[in-house]
């Protein structure tokens, strides 16, 4: 007789509030730097914001260590289910673009600053 398969515990996706620690300059693949507070008991940094040839992803902190003579990276964190990597996912894009958009309002309005400080 078979045994009857235990019911799998839901497990709520946590709050995660996340924010652009630095935005990088020039021609690289890494956009950004992030940090993200998750379900405000537990702070993660180092996330970095990528754009690459397949689109904009998220890498995790990670640690490298060498094997047989070839460089290995290992997450030092990572999201366990599904949802809660889209709830990081999310929320890191979402700072990336506000920090974006605050940037080029920035710049928009330096022109108008210069001018009027010069009248």
């Amino acid at each position: 007789m078979a045994t009857p398969k235990k019911k799998q515990q839901e497990i709520p996706t946590p709050q995660v509030e996340a924010r652009i620690d630095r935005l990088v300059d020039g021609d690289f693949k890494t956009k950004a730097y992030a940090s993200a507070t998750i379900g405000g008991a537990f702070a993660v940094h180092g996330i970095r914001v990528i754009e690459s040839d397949k689109g904009r992803f998220i890498s995790m902190p990670q640690e490298s260590y060498k094997k047989n003579g070839e460089t290995k990276y290992i997450d030092t964190f990572h999201a366990i289910t599904a949802e809660a990597r889209t709830a990081l996912v999310e929320a890191v894009n979402g700072a990336y673009e506000q920090k974006l958009q605050e940037q080029q309002e920035q710049k928009s309005d330096a022109p108008e600053q210069t001018m009027s400080q010069q009248m």
